[in-house]
């Protein structure tokens, strides 16, 4: 069984309008967790997807907005040097988050995403189930100019198992257990930036689209539907420029 993705951030430089953004439009439980914390909003996992964190950037950090998700290993330092092995780069080294909160680090795979990496505590012994009904983040989407390699790497870094769907020209990620599941897409010229991303199921593309337009976000595509009768999408920018997708299930 492959390593699963457990959480995902959303960051912006103004955190708070950020997070209030996000409420507004999924209605989303999002505690902030101080100062002493990066006054970062950790969001509660719904049913059927995972939890995360939408934060405040700062001037230091290499990027003011971007998404990106984190993969669970039990070793992060191991994990660091199997990617610095395959192409990848170490970007930040093993750091615990706070006491009895797991530990992080950061890599920049050979398509130049940044994408986290996450080890429990070595006390933890139990799950965090999910404790909302609200629009759940259900699928991650990672891109580069070849996504055969991207998924080659991703395949030996953390033993996921891809299915190339030829019509679609995408490769779907299997879920692992405790994750979420999600695709590596072939990204080219004429698309927005390269920014690894993360989908929102709901039961109206149209109207969550409207939603976060009003709220001030940005409407990328509109609905339609994805080729193998897989659901359909949608994708907006939040108030942040981050891209973010809408997924309706099929049926």
């Amino acid at each position: 069984m492959g390593n699963p993705v457990v959480h995902f951030e959303i960051a912006g430089p103004d955190g708070p309008s950020l997070q209030q953004f996000y409420r507004d439009l999924f209605g989303w439980k999002i505690d902030a967790q101080g100062e002493e914390m990066g006054n970062y909003g950790l969001v509660s996992a719904n049913e059927g997807g995972i939890g995360g964190g939408v934060f405040p950037t700062t001037e230091d950090m290499p990027a003011r907005s971007y998404v990106t998700f984190y993969v669970q290993v039990d070793d992060l330092q191991g994990a660091l040097d199997k990617v610095t092995g395959m192409g990848g780069n170490a970007i930040a080294p093993p750091t615990e988050i706070a006491p009895g909160m797991g530990s992080i680090a950061m890599f920049g795979d050979p398509a130049g995403n940044t994408i986290g990496l996450y080890s429990l505590p070595q006390e933890w012994d139990g799950e965090m189930p999910p404790n909302g009904n609200a629009p759940p983040v259900v699928h991650f989407e990672v891109g580069g100019s070849d996504a055969a390699v991207l998924a080659e790497f991703y395949t030996g870094m953390f033993d996921w198992q891809v299915h190339h769907h030829e019509e679609a020209n995408y490769r779907l990620v299997q879920q692992d257990s405790g994750g979420i599941g999600g695709g590596i897409f072939q990204h080219t010229e004429n698309m927005p930036p390269n920014h690894p991303s993360v989908a929102v199921m709901v039961d109206d593309l149209q109207a969550y689209l409207d939603k976060a337009v009003s709220l001030g976000g940005t409407a990328l595509m509109p609905p339609r539907e994805i080729p193998g009768g897989f659901g359909s999408i949608a994708i907006f920018y939040d108030i942040a420029g981050n891209r973010i997708s809408l997924f309706k299930s099929p049926g």
